[in-house]
């Protein structure tokens, strides 16, 4: 059954964790040649809606995230069920007149993890080739990051 997502439907994001620089690294870096730029973006836009102390962010609908996304209702559709197949953000809905979203946002997996799971790690690898794939390990392991 295809979903019937409306602009006025509203939603909150719930935080279940704490993310950090390092999360973004490895969403920008790991993730995104997985699951796409318009995922990712979803996510960091969620993301954004919880200030720094925020379990629980205040309601927005979906018009807004169209506009400060600049997509349409689809694509955040087709972002959100990436995000939730690879672990991002769970979804639950309480249907009514003006339905009402909920997304929990859940932290990227390490990048030791990432690398070293059976699928993730294959997926990234034919995605952006042995050459790229290189680089980002070397970038991911080798350089050292100091936290600022």
């Amino acid at each position: 059954m295809k979903e019937t997502l409306l602009p006025a439907d509203t939603y909150i994001v719930k935080n279940s964790t704490i993310l950090n620089s390092e999360d973004r690294l490895i969403l920008t870096k790991l993730y995104q040649p997985v699951i796409g730029i318009t995922a990712v973006s979803l996510y960091f836009t969620l993301w954004s809606d919880l200030d720094a102390s925020q379990i629980i962010s205040n309601e927005y609908n979906h018009h807004n995230l169209m506009t400060e996304m600049r997509i349409k209702l689809e694509d955040i559709i087709e972002a959100r069920e990436k995000l939730e197949a690879i672990g991002l953000i769970k979804t639950y809905l309480k249907k009514d007149n003006i339905n009402n979203y909920v997304y929990v946002l859940y932290n990227p997996i390490s990048a030791n993890e990432f690398l070293n799971h059976p699928i993730l790690n294959i997926v990234l690898y034919n995605n952006v080739g042995k050459k790229e794939y290189e680089r980002i390990v070397f970038f991911l392991f080798l350089i050292p990051r100091h936290p600022k």
